[in-house]
């Protein structure tokens, strides 16, 4: 979101000492110092571990670890995303993007297929989308758009 600045903290100008005159633990302060993202990976997969499957905390999750170039991570979310939700074009299309960044091209291909099939069908985003960039390459990328409606 381009209107919200990142703030870097001086935890040394706070006093964290909960009632019993404690200081914040450390691992809690190494969470805020690993930076925004790497806070939400953890609580997002504490947060799964917790409560289980969840479909939104997965999308999240796996976008933000590519994000964060942990691509085979990504690849592991989009895989559990896709076993939750096998009709949705979104999950296909995001598992392809995993793929495709991981230079699986095969598996990338099928699972973008699955995504039109599915009726994805933004295919102005999908020519510009950095993360399939490997498929533009490939001589298969033209196939795709021969049978489905542009």
């Amino acid at each position: 979101m381009p209107w919200i600045e990142s703030v870097t903290i001086e935890w040394s100008r706070w006093s964290f000492g909960l009632s019993m005159g404690r200081p914040l633990p450390e691992t809690t302060r190494q969470r805020f110092a690993e930076g925004e993202e790497a806070f939400d990976i953890r609580f997002l997969e504490d947060l799964l571990a917790r409560i289980g499957e969840n479909n939104e905390i997965l999308a999240h999750l796996g976008h933000l670890y590519t994000k964060t170039g942990r691509h085979r991570d990504a690849l592991a979310v989009d895989r559990r995303f896709v076993a939750l939700r096998p009709r949705d074009p979104i999950a296909f299309y995001n598992l392809a993007c995993s793929y495709a960044l991981l230079k699986q091209l095969t598996r990338a291909f099928g699972a973008i297929r699955k995504s039109i099939e599915l009726g994805y069908r933004d295919f102005d985003y999908m020519q510009l989308d950095m993360d399939l960039e490997n498929l533009r390459k490939d001589p298969r990328w033209n196939d795709l758009f021969s049978g489905s409606k542009r």
